[in-house]
């Protein structure tokens, strides 16, 4: 939310500006704003014709009747109902009230929305990313909406609602990410109009553009949001790099956002400190300068990733606070996790921490349920920010398949496995190429070995090309790439914590063939999100990887079903408030 001021609907109440109907702005346009819905509304179909509109709706832009000023049936004024469960876009006249956009989805917090009219269609974007594009109007004209909040007897919004824009362009999903957290000046060019709802009392909200459009506030309460809250918390790790690395910057941004100060402990170096974050990050594995950080940092919580014995050190350094043991993967199978927990950690667990928390996969809550009853345990979805890193459209030209696959050369990540794979499906297709990211400053010698001469005796080499030590930022492209090409991210790895990779790649529309390696199945429905093979059954996965790249209307239900997927479960907004309730609970139960 970009405004600590914002107003608030109870469902009988609404705004109007003078001006009720743009009707200098035809067609082509984008109304946005920020919203917190507290109410579910009904979903309709869409359609280009009909009359849906009328009941159980929560129109945060109301549909002004397109006739109303000069008697024109044929323009359409257009409205947004918006609720937990969703948004729709609604097109309003005479003898016409369809849902020309229909996007169901999860909304439990301060959401921006965005609604782009071009020529007749809308399109809709959350948060800055494109979601879905709806139906053409059947209308000769379209035009925006100047009252907010509802209208009798159709129906009203209720929850909050702030900075709401009008632009007489169709803004792209760049323009949008570049100004959404951004106050403007009102002079921005094609800004039509700009309410900015934080005057915080009164009755009167002012357009801050130079046409002077303001509105009349009828029973709308003026709020002020929540203040953050203050927390600092270390997180420590081996090496920023893989998986957790991602994790924590992840989680950065979603607790930043909600106040607290998140600072990072690594005991070496890696490539993933090139993935600049605004967040003091700590390379050590001195007792002495680690004892020194602790003191200084005064920190209400550390999360301790898989090191066992740094639980007693930061007990030993004299730290009181509240230390957090996580793990987001147990080396290479599930057996050895088992054995890791039975054998090496209880000593450790029992004594020195005061609670465990892991990702909801399976193996894990498994592990942990059946060998540590009675210790504190939480287990949530780790996050992902889809406004910073999504689906990026190059324009390929290029028409060659190409088969993604991310990881380090060991025996986890089952690199053997990908190579097979390709080779046979190059086979069929000569065409096809095949990217490899790895960190090669992690894989033994005699791995590298093996892998280059696999490499020659399949005879693939000229088909393959490695991406080494790719900054993170550079993966959605690379991501978007791959699934804009025809191709798929292939994922061999036994086991899987959580699978970051494997997100990454649905959120930038790029289809994942995978092994059950148990972290993913958190993200992929066979069929529907992404594809599964069985564990070292090549023939499965040639076959189902085949099917991805050439049954066309299956691969894209799934390129959108699995971003759409991603978006709903994996919110860093339900990610901070899950681990600040974690905190809060042992904060009171300590």
């Amino acid at each position: 939310m970009l405004r600590d001021v914002f107003l608030e609907f109870n469902g009988k109440d609404y705004i109007v500006a003078q001006k009720q109907l743009f009707t200098n702005i035809k067609n082509t346009f984008t109304v946005e704003f920020w919203v917190k819905p507290e109410k579910t509304h009904e979903v309709d179909k869409e359609s280009r014709r009909g009359i849906k509109g009328i009941t159980g709706k929560r129109y945060a832009i109301a549909p002004v009747y397109g006739a109303y000023l000069n008697g024109d049936i044929f323009q359409a004024g257009v409205g947004v109902s918006v609720g937990t469960n969703g948004i729709s876009v609604y097109e309003h006249t005479k003898n016409y009230f369809p849902a020309t956009l229909v996007y169901e989805t999860k909304l439990e917090t301060w959401t921006h929305i965005a609604i782009v009219y071009k020529d007749k269609t809308p399109t809709l974007y959350v948060n800055g990313n494109f979601v879905k594009s709806g139906v053409c109007s059947s209308m000769k004209t379209v035009v925006p909406s100047g009252v907010f909040g509802g209208v009798d007897p159709y129906g009203f919004y209720v929850g909050g609602l702030g900075e709401v824009r009008i632009w007489n362009t169709a803004r792209t999903s760049s323009e949008i990410q570049q100004h959404m957290n951004h106050e403007l000046s009102g002079n921005e060019l094609n800004l039509s109009a700009n309410w900015r709802f934080d005057e915080g009392n009164g009755l009167i909200s002012k357009d801050i553009t130079s046409n002077g459009n303001n509105c009349s506030i009828n029973g709308v309460r003026w709020k002020e949001a929540k203040r953050p809250e203050n927390k600092n918390v270390l997180f420590t790790f081996f090496v920023p790099s893989g998986g957790v690395e991602t994790l924590n910057r992840q989680r950065h941004y979603a607790l930043n956002n909600v106040g607290v100060n998140c600072e990072f402990l690594y005991s070496q170096e890696g490539t993933g400190l090139q993935n600049k974050m605004d967040a003091p990050i700590y390379i050590t594995n001195k007792d002495h300068e680690i004892k020194e950080i602790i003191n200084k940092g005064n920190y209400d919580a550390i999360v301790v990733g898989s090191d066992l014995l740094l639980l007693k050190k930061l007990r030993d350094f004299g730290y009181k606070g509240i230390v957090i043991y996580e793990i987001q993967g147990l080396g290479f199978n599930k057996e050895y996790a088992e054995q890791f927990l039975i054998e090496h950690a209880p000593p450790y667990l029992n004594e020195y921490c005061d609670a465990l928390l892991y990702p909801k996969t399976p193996h894990l809550i498994e592990a942990f349920e059946r060998n540590y009853p009675h210790k504190e345990k939480f287990s949530f979805h780790n996050c992902f920010n889809t406004t910073d890193f999504n689906y990026k459209d190059l324009q390929m030209n290029n028409q060659n398949p190409i088969i993604g696959w991310v990881g380090r050369l060991e025996e986890n990540k089952n690199w053997q496995d990908f190579l097979v794979i390709g080779s046979e499906l190059i086979k069929k297709n000569h065409s096809i190429i095949l990217w490899m990211f790895e960190d090669n400053t992690l894989a033994a010698e005699s791995e590298r070995i093996k892998f280059e001469k696999m490499i020659d005796k399949l005879n693939i080499r000229n088909n393959l090309i490695i991406h080494a030590n790719q900054p993170h930022k550079k993966m959605e492209e690379f991501f978007s790439m791959i699934g804009d090409s025809g191709g798929f991210l292939c994922s061999t790895s036994k086991v899987e914590g959580f699978g970051y990779a494997v997100l990454e790649a649905m959120i930038c529309r790029c289809p994942v063939l995978s092994t059950h390696s148990d972290g993913v199945s958190s993200f992929i429905i066979h069929n529907k999100t992404g594809k599964f093979f069985e564990l070292g059954n090549i023939q499965q996965a040639v076959e189902e990887g085949n099917e991805l790249m050439a049954d066309i209307p299956l691969r894209e239900s799934i390129r959108q079903n699995g971003v759409d997927h991603i978006k709903q479960y994996f919110s860093p907004a339900t990610y901070a408030k899950n681990f600040l309730e974690m905190v809060n609970y042992l904060s009171n139960h300590s």
